[in-house]
């Protein structure tokens, strides 16, 4: 006698779903804060896409440490944003005499290497750019996860990149202030930032 369907009036147990939640089980990204300490990171010479005051007598490369005799700025940067990315880039061009006058330097993390972000922007910059290669800095920053990326929740971005972000370094390493925009909802003020300067050089005085 056949056999073929003889549990087929049985209804099977319930299977229990085996398959991982791709949002309960992802790691998520955790930027760093204010308070915290950022890692030391190294800069290679060829990552270098524009020497400005930090690295124009730097050779061979240079760590973040060495950089922060003065307050640092950080400020990661990427194409793929898109308009996000002119509006930031825009600002810190506009305010980059006011970040010296206060008394701090800025340093641009680009995601994208020299070719890439030089047509993206073709107009003299002030300020020292670096790429940084396969998101290294930006991992020890805690804004890039290749489990939580960036085009998962935001329209429009297409590429695997960071999310934006700006720090205001001691040196100590020590966090000061801190701006991450992980749905790229906000906007970033280098005011806000000055204000973190001007208490800073205030209190260390």
């Amino acid at each position: 006698m056949s056999t073929l369907h003889r549990y087929a009036d049985y209804l099977p147990e319930p299977i229990a779903d085996q398959f991982p939640s791709p949002v309960r089980n992802r790691e998520r990204i955790r930027p760093l804060t204010a308070g915290q300490f950022f890692p030391d990171f190294y800069l290679e010479e060829d990552n270098v896409i524009n020497s400005g005051p930090l690295l124009q007598t730097a050779t061979g490369g240079t760590s973040l440490h060495l950089l922060t005799a003065q307050p640092l700025v950080v400020a990661f940067y990427s194409v793929n944003w898109n308009g996000y990315g002119d509006r930031l880039m825009a600002e810190l061009i506009e305010k980059h005499a006011a970040i010296e006058a206060a008394g701090a330097r800025l340093l641009v993390l680009s995601s994208e290497g020299k070719k890439h972000f030089t047509e993206f922007n073709r107009q003299p910059l002030p300020f020292d750019v670096v790429r940084d290669a396969q998101h290294r800095i930006a991992r020890k920053a805690g804004i890039y996860r290749e489990s939580d990326p960036i085009w998962g929740r935001v329209a429009g971005v297409n590429a695997d990149v960071p999310v934006p972000a700006v720090y205001l370094i001691t040196p100590s390493l020590e966090i000061t202030y801190s701006f991450a925009d992980t749905w790229l909802q906000d906007s970033f003020s280098v005011d806000a930032l000055l204000a973190v300067v001007d208490k800073q050089l205030a209190i260390s005085a």
